[in-house]
């Protein structure tokens, strides 16, 4: 696209719209698996499941906006150090009960087979991490580039500085899951030292199971950005 100016940031509570738009048209066929070819989640469903993102780790939550376009987001990334801490804010702040009522009331418009295969694929993650070995907290959880702006390396613009805070914080092991017919985002992976280490399986296939240790460090330029 013509006229980009494309920064880096936190991301903000006025950028969720924004990201839950990135996430749709980055992951069209599991949107479509889940919700049904040609429909989408409630933009405002999937802003809430990031606001709870967001409140739970901000500093974990970042953004790329074009600035040109009025800031809008062309891509974003959430890595927490503590996954744990984003299950406790949507329990405890009452977030899984009003997404349950907003399904129960019709607010959603979602049917019954889109929430079966959404608790039916948390429970296969749930499941894995009860019997990893390592119970690693810290996860890239996260990240998608609006297809407008794939391939200019915005990928690793986001995940240089959310690896490298989580080394700053002292986290020893980083865990993510990636389809493994995503050869792209498999290739980046590797290169920022994630290695494949088991695999899952949900409603649409195989996940692969990669860890980064502590020892790929990534190294940040004075402005906090990627060397």
């Amino acid at each position: 696209m013509s006229g980009e100016m494309l920064r880096l940031r936190a991301a903000r509570e006025s950028d969720l719209g924004g990201v839950a738009e990135v996430f749709h048209a980055g992951f069209p066929e599991s949107v479509a698996h889940i919700y049904g070819e040609g429909r989408r989640p409630p933009a405002e469903l999937t802003a809430s499941l990031f606001r709870v993102c967001l409140r739970s780790e901000p500093e974990a939550f970042l953004v790329v906006v074009d600035e040109a376009a009025g800031g809008r987001v062309a891509g974003y990334i959430f890595a927490p150090a503590a996954l744990s801490r984003v299950w406790k804010v949507a329990l405890l702040r009452g977030y899984v009960l009003r997404w349950a009522w907003g399904w129960l009331s019709g607010r959603y418009g979602l049917g019954w087979r889109p929430v079966q295969l959404a608790l039916h694929n948390k429970l296969a993650f749930v499941r894995n991490a009860a019997t990893d070995r390592l119970k690693v907290d810290a996860r890239i959880l996260s990240i998608a580039v609006h297809p407008d702006y794939q391939g200019k390396g915005l990928a690793r613009r986001l995940c240089e500085p959310a690896l490298a805070r989580l080394d700053r914080l002292g986290v020893q092991v980083v865990r993510l899951e990636v389809r493994p017919w995503n050869a792209p985002a498999v290739h980046l992976y590797t290169s920022l030292g994630f290695r494949r280490v088991g695999a899952m399986v949900d409603s649409q296939g195989e996940w692969w199971v990669m860890l980064r240790r502590s020892s790929q460090r990534i190294e940040l330029g004075e402005r906090g950005e990627p060397t």
